[in-house]
């Protein structure tokens, strides 16, 4: 009788232990390759990459910058600025270093009028549909990378669309996204996520 409870003793201390050391199994289909990249900006602290998913109608980006706080990207419906009905589909995110947690924000913003847009960039998004997938920061690089429909679907996002699309950028040092970003960071350029 001794033996039989040390031994459900022992298998016990075992099963304890291989639960606290085992490491769960990696899913190599959520490692996803960054299939394109292009610098935004010409100084080199910002660049973006992506993949299109094309089995889920996603795209997965990646956005790396040479700041410590929040990094934002916004992409254009193509009606240019100040122009009636401009919009941009933003995404405000970053790694806080003090709490160890990326951070990721749907926004939206008019481009019509440019002098209504808030600090950190827009009004949120009603519904979210940025979903982030990972954030670090490596010295001195910020990188998070996040997942969004092609199509969401939602009023307040953009079609990624063929063809070149612009592309607003800016970054702050600060992880409050309520803080402004730095005069001299924001900038555009035009990106062809995919062709026809």
């Amino acid at each position: 009788m001794k033996l039989s409870t040390l031994s459900l003793a022992i298998i016990a201390i075992f099963m304890a232990s291989y639960c606290c050391f085992a490491v769960p199994a990696r899913s190599f289909k959520d490692d996803v390759v960054m299939e394109n990249e292009q610098v935004l900006d010409p100084s080199g602290p910002m660049i973006l990459r992506w993949t299109i998913i094309n089995e889920t109608a996603e795209i997965e980006i990646e956005v790396q910058t040479n700041c410590t706080g929040w990094m934002g990207v916004s992409f254009g419906n193509g009606l240019g600025f100040g122009r009636p009905g401009a919009l941009g589909d933003a995404m405000i995110g970053g790694y806080d270093d003090e709490l160890g947690i990326g951070y990721i924000e749907d926004r939206w913003i008019d481009l019509s009028v440019l002098s209504e847009i808030k600090p950190g960039g827009g009004e949120y998004d009603d519904h979210v549909d940025v979903f982030l997938k990972s954030a670090t920061y490596q010295e001195p690089w910020s990188i998070i990378r996040y997942r969004r429909s092609i199509d969401t679907g939602d009023s307040q996002d953009v079609v990624i669309r063929p063809g070149p699309m612009l592309v607003i950028w800016t970054y702050a040092d600060s992880d409050n996204t309520s803080i402004p970003h730095h005069p001299d960071t924001p900038g555009s350029s035009q990106v062809t996520f995919f062709n026809l």
